[in-house]
């Protein structure tokens, strides 16, 4: 009954969506872009000690923390975010942004000094994901899943390939966020905005 109703509700987004765009994804891939965002979550429900649900376990951690270093990269993160939220109200939004990659970046270090292993944890997972939905859509046509999947492992290269793990571990989990939402990003996200869209989203979380 659930697969039936994710079916339906997913069949009648896309219906909305090919009135207003013919070359949308049609309503079996956003089937299975929905069906694999499950396999995402479950994987995060199932594995939390490796996680990232990604992003908000963490935070928790941090902001009950007693370790000094982690708790200096969190109030800069915080200033950081002060201060693009300041450049935003006085509609700098490209120094916004700056500031809150800066922000972002911060808080990540804060994590890498709890968990020094996380960048490789999270590599590790978002390869997992990747290879469960590959199973999932078989022989299957999704062109445009596929597209983000071949994106998201060269994410994965990248990340692999960084020397600086606050790079390594903001790559994983910029991947890690493009499948988690990737419904939103097969039928809203232009091609070439991935990338940016994740970084937002991430950003947006509060520290």
């Amino acid at each position: 009954m659930r697969r039936l109703g994710i079916t339906a509700a997913v069949a009648a987004i896309a219906l909305t969506a090919c009135t207003q765009d013919m070359t949308g994804p049609g309503a079996e891939e956003l089937v299975l872009a929905q069906e694999s965002q499950v396999l995402v979550d479950r994987e995060v429900s199932a594995t939390h000690n490796d996680y990232f649900g990604l992003l908000g376990r963490l935070l928790a951690e941090l902001r009950t923390t007693d370790d000094p270093e982690a708790r200096a990269f969190l109030e800069q993160a915080r200033t950081l975010h002060e201060q693009a939220g300041a450049a935003r109200a006085a509609g700098n939004f490209d120094e916004a942004r700056r500031l809150n990659q800066q922000a972002f970046r911060a808080v990540l270090s804060a994590v890498l000094e709890l968990h020094p292993d996380a960048a490789t944890r999270t590599g590790a997972f978002a390869d997992n994901v990747i290879a469960r939905i590959e199973a999932h859509l078989g022989d299957r046509e999704a062109p445009r899943i596929r597209r983000i999947l071949a994106h998201v492992k060269e994410l994965r290269d990248q990340a692999d390939a960084a020397t600086n793990p606050v790079d390594a571990l903001a790559l994983n989990l910029r991947a890690i966020q493009i499948l988690h939402r990737l419904v939103h990003h097969i039928r809203d996200v232009r091609e070439g905005d991935h990338d940016r869209v994740a970084d937002d989203d991430m950003q947006q979380a509060p520290v």
